[in-house]
């Protein structure tokens, strides 16, 4: 039988939540020179009914030896705005060490790691980023060492077995193949790297189990209901607008040229809402952000959720 995708989130917090040691290979693998001895999770439970809410996030919070805080995550569905969700969930994980009673000086590392299956970084062909706060006329100067976030876009990693030379190499194609690994593939990674014979062993047992898959399948079902159900309010949302912008036009004398570019300005505003909610953003930060009004945003997502409901999702 065939692994399932660790591309999905679902899989992948669970591989990584119930194996400790794999999830310190995986950080050390991404962290690259500086290691940590080990990542314990703090949150691997996944309730049932997260897997039915589409806007959830299935991620990894961890704490490493020295309680510095990591945030891990698989994300499948496209988001242009994932840069800024990236920050924003680092921000959220190094505030809330304040509300502990911490002084500043007692704030500890985060690290963000996301792993992407689309390309969130345009005009580059890396697939591996590490951003830092440096000193932009000196970058030996940092201002923090307590911001790291790791972007990995897989992609756009492109090599073929032979060409692998790091164990991130390994983890990236891996995770991408999941589903298509052969035998003799495994065989030849396990060679040069003994414990991914445990990935290999803990992804069958995962993939064989009857009640994994179904949540699997309820989690793919449901985030594909959802993403449909979108673009379907989105669209009947852009005729009817365009049909109530053509009477108000034409009852108000409103030239044909400026009912076109206030829907434009419209369905732009309603991209930009969906994008941001699919990311996990409020409707606060949205309103702000596009200026519709927050009684408006919670119908329209209202509806939508209705309608992935009676679907069954």
């Amino acid at each position: 039988m065939p692994f399932l995708k660790l591309t999905s989130d679902f899989l992948f917090k669970t591989l990584f939540s119930q194996n400790p040691d794999l999830l310190t290979y995986l950080v050390n693998s991404t962290l690259g020179e500086e290691q940590v001895s080990s990542v314990k999770t703090i949150n691997p439970a996944i309730p049932k009914e997260i897997l039915s809410d589409k806007l959830s996030v299935l991620d990894i919070k961890a704490k490493d030896q020295y309680n510095n805080i990591f945030h891990i995550e698989m994300q499948a569905s496209p988001q242009n705005f994932y840069p800024k969700r990236a920050i924003y969930y680092w921000a959220k994980l190094y505030f809330r060490q304040l509300n502990q009673g911490n002084l500043y000086s007692d704030l500890k590392k985060v690290y963000s790691i996301s792993f992407l299956n689309f390309s969130g970084i345009p005009h580059s062909k890396r697939y591996h980023f590490t951003f830092l706060t440096l000193d932009k006329y000196d970058p030996k100067i940092r201002l923090t060492d307590d911001f790291e976030v790791h972007i990995l876009e897989i992609p756009r990693f492109k090599k073929k077995l032979e060409e692998l030379e790091s164990s991130l190499d390994t983890w990236l194609y891996v995770i991408k193949r999941s589903s298509k690994l052969k035998e003799k593939e495994m065989k030849a990674i396990i060679e040069k790297n003994p414990i991914m014979e445990k990935t290999f062993s803990e992804l069958e047992r995962i993939s064989m189990d009857e009640k994994t898959r179904e949540l699997y399948e309820m989690r793919e079902i449901g985030l594909h209901d959802y993403n449909t159900n979108i673009q379907s309010a989105f669209e009947r949302g852009e005729k009817k607008g365009e049909k109530k912008g053509e009477k108000k036009g034409e009852e108000r004398g409103i030239k044909k040229e400026s009912r076109k570019s206030k829907r434009r300005e419209h369905k732009k505003d309603i991209r930009t809402a969906i994008k941001l909610r699919s990311s996990g953003m409020s409707l606060e930060f949205i309103s702000q952000i596009t200026e519709l009004p927050i009684p408006w945003l919670k119908r329209f997502f209202e509806r939508i959720e209705k309608a992935s409901s009676k679907n069954g999702a």
